[in-house]
């Protein structure tokens, strides 16, 4: 029998007891009502830092609630327990398209929560943003371009840096779309103002999103960015809820830690 992936939780077994406050409209477009869930400390002694959860990409009927889906119900609480405020959030899709639709939803989730951090008990100066898969291209590549000031730190679980080996059969990855929405392109600029980075890559992944990931990594060294890169040299894509292991529960601590760090700062 086939496993619903969108019920798994992470193998790192995630605590409960988060305060959440579930399905608030962060965007209208048309008839989409967009929303989001905030998971917090059910006892926060001050504003929290905020880590966004950025899904990856899929058709529309497959990620329409995503943020409903075993992995980031689990990442809310697993943020929550450290003291972090976690947002998960529907986002649509792109269809195969040019994924500007979608970078603006990103972008008005983590509008929407900084607009209301009094109200939310979030810190709206100490961002972080969390991506998976097909996240990296419209979650976090314009944010490396062009760093806001209270991006703090980012991460990606087997994530798309690079799409200039993923490019064939797509027509808008022409080559100025390859270029706007790879996170490559951040370590081409002349001035690399990227805040901390942590990758963890996946050894059984799809091998030309490997190949992209390879390349941001080389190119991170080369420029000097603060990078820290977690390898799963067994681990498949998704690795955080199918692959039950030390070292995938390893990587799930490893990034935890990697954002209390940074975001307490």
């Amino acid at each position: 029998m086939a496993v619903d992936r969108s019920v798994l939780e992470t193998v790192l077994r995630p605590p409960t007891g988060a305060h959440v406050e579930r399905d608030l409209v962060y965007r209208t477009d048309r008839s989409r009502v967009l929303t989001l869930d905030v998971y917090r400390s059910s006892s926060p002694r001050a504003a929290s830092p905020v880590v966004f959860l950025v899904s990856g990409d899929a058709p529309e009927e497959v990620i329409a609630r995503a943020k409903d889906w075993g992995v980031f119900r689990s990442y809310g609480e697993h943020l929550a327990a450290r003291g972090l405020a976690g947002v998960s959030f529907n986002h649509r899709s792109s269809n195969r398209m040019e994924p500007l639709e979608v970078a603006a939803d990103v972008r008005a989730a983590i509008d929407f929560v900084r607009s209301q951090a009094q109200k939310l008990e979030v810190d709206p100066t100490r961002v972080g943003v969390w991506v998976f898969s097909a996240g990296g291209p419209f979650g976090l590549a314009p944010l490396l371009q062009r760093r806001p000031d209270w991006l703090r730190c980012a991460a990606g679980f087997y994530t798309v840096w690079d799409l200039r080996s993923l490019r064939e059969g797509s027509s808008w990855m022409t080559d100025e779309g390859v270029r706007k929405w790879s996170c490559l392109t951040a370590l081409e600029l002349e001035t690399v103002d990227l805040p901390p980075l942590l990758l963890a890559r996946a050894g059984r992944d799809n091998a030309l999103l490997l190949e992209g990931t390879d390349a941001f990594v080389r190119r991170a060294r080369e420029r000097g960015v603060d990078l820290t890169v977690l390898d799963h040299p067994t681990g498949q894509h998704g690795f955080d809820t199918r692959d039950d292991d030390d070292q995938s529960r390893d990587i799930i601590r490893r990034t935890l830690e990697f954002f209390v760090r940074h975001l307490s700062l």
